[in-house]
């Protein structure tokens, strides 16, 4: 697979409650976290739906996400898996059949290096990255499994925990990148992630 021979969804609906402000809008390289992320996300995927919920009016009025779709998922409060729903059925509603790769906007860890190597490694049904010997995010799941995964409001890993028979597991270096939850998450994971 090449670079842009998938989709690509970020998550960012969700609200930050014990952080007190949106994660999405926290400084990350002189940009809100979230357009940084957008502009890395869309050098390896086309197109890219950015799915918010929670603050959205907060957060396009206070971010550039021009390149991206956005699309707002009104039952965010339900889960993650409401808001990949919601991404799906944009990218289905045009007709995108290329793979999709799900990615956190709280996550700033996940990068280049993740997109290239779950890309890379596709080959259908759902491609999750393996640190030491835990699952997480970013993930690529096949247009052939969308609808079983638009049809449940759970996470994502947890309809592919349920049916291993689907995954391939791509072995990645280090530790499973730290999301951003608390304010002293902020200084420790925003510096490493840059500009792109």
């Amino acid at each position: 697979m090449t670079a842009t021979s998938a989709a690509g969804i970020l998550l960012g609906a969700g609200a930050s409650k014990a952080l007190g402000q949106p994660v999405q809008m926290v400084d990350a390289a002189g940009r809100p976290l979230i357009e940084q992320l957008a502009i890395r996300m869309r050098e390896w995927v086309d197109p890219l739906v950015v799915v918010l919920g929670c603050d959205a009016e907060e957060i396009l009025a206070g971010t550039d996400l021009t390149g991206s779709t956005v699309v707002i998922d009104y039952d965010w409060e339900e889960g993650l898996g409401s808001s990949v729903r919601a991404g799906l059925d944009y990218l289905g509603r045009e007709r995108v059949h290329r793979p999709a790769l799900l990615a956190l906007a709280d996550q700033p860890g996940a990068g280049p290096a993740h997109f290239e190597q779950l890309i890379g490694a596709h080959r259908g049904g759902v491609t999750v990255p393996v640190y030491r010997y835990e699952w997480g995010y970013p993930m690529v799941v096949d247009r052939s499994q969308w609808e079983r995964f638009m049809s449940r409001d759970q996470d994502p890993l947890d309809v592919a925990r349920a049916h291993p028979e689907w995954v391939t597991e791509v072995r990645m270096e280090g530790r499973l990148p730290r999301r951003i939850q608390v304010p002293s998450d902020v200084p420790s994971l925003v510096p490493r992630f840059g500009a792109p």
